[in-house]
């Protein structure tokens, strides 16, 4: 579940994800599809896109899935994995609206550019939401967010509480 902040505290400990949109971060009953206004995915939160350009938060391994590679992964070396899943398009299943900047399974680094979306998708009237969530993962323990603006690559998006090692 993602414990949502009045405001983001920079200074509180643990782990900080840099987001890889920019955007602002809403919660994610926010969110017009039934699939993800539910509660059904506790540690995730929906990013109103003001940019076309998404990033790698961290270096690891980028992996695209799902119809036309909506579905974006981001496994880090300890097994962390963020998943963004851009929203269902029918430009996005003709292949018009993505260009992708680096291959499927390819490491990345933190802030390399991986997709680029067309800028007609940001003019939606109700704006274009993607959905970020952190995959389950033993060693956290708390997931914290806070509504604000983020810019791909230098501000936080999630502080990760983990658990004390034994």
């Amino acid at each position: 579940m993602i414990h949502w902040q009045e405001q983001y505290n920079a200074k509180m400990p643990g782990l900080t994800i840099n987001s890889p949109a920019s955007g602002i971060i809403l919660p994610l009953h926010a969110h017009t599809d039934p699939l993800y206004n539910t509660t059904v995915l506790p540690q995730a939160i929906c990013i109103k896109l003001t940019h076309g350009t998404l990033i790698a938060p961290f270096a690891g391994v980028y992996e695209r899935s799902l119809l036309a590679g909506r579905r974006l992964s981001f496994r880090h070396k300890s097994g962390l994995t963020l998943q963004l899943d851009l929203p269902e398009d029918s430009s996005l299943q003709h292949g018009e609206a993505i260009k992708p900047l680096v291959h499927d399974g390819e490491q990345v680094i933190s802030g390399q550019p991986v997709l680029r979306l067309d800028p007609k998708l940001l003019q939606a009237e109700t704006g274009y939401l993607v959905v970020l969530m952190v995959l389950p993962h033993p060693a956290i323990l708390a997931v914290y967010s806070a509504e604000r603006f983020v810019a791909a690559g230098l501000d936080a998006v999630f502080t990760l509480q983990m658990k004390k090692k034994q």
